[in-house]
């Protein structure tokens, strides 16, 4: 069974709430202050999402988690395009997007 979480969201703090800071031994060595160990390790973390997603969006590709336990994850995108757009905005899947404004390029 498959599940979607289209629409859901949080922010960072939010990911990182029982990571294990202590356990990135390198870091700990390099940066002394706690709070600062944080910012760099969310950081790269956000570097590394946004990396992801270019990759999926600019190479059509995809991106599997694997899974822990009994949840996984996977980002992809579906190109529309021609024929399938045209029934699709009909049926009002684009509502409320203006495509001249953000350059909207129907992934």
């Amino acid at each position: 069974m498959k599940r979607y979480a289209l629409g859901w969201a949080c922010n960072l703090n939010d990911l990182f709430v029982r990571f294990p800071y202590e356990k990135c031994v390198t870091l700990c060595k390099i940066i002394k202050d706690k709070y600062a160990r944080r910012r760099k390790i969310k950081q790269v973390f956000r570097e590394g999402i946004k990396a992801v997603l270019n990759d999926v969006i600019e190479n059509n590709a995809s991106f599997k988690v694997p899974p822990l336990g009994y949840y996984g994850g996977e980002i992809h995108l579906e190109r529309c395009e021609g024929e399938d757009f045209i029934k699709a905005k009909k049926l009002g899947k684009f509502k409320g997007i203006d495509f001249l404004e953000t350059n909207f390029t129907a992934y």
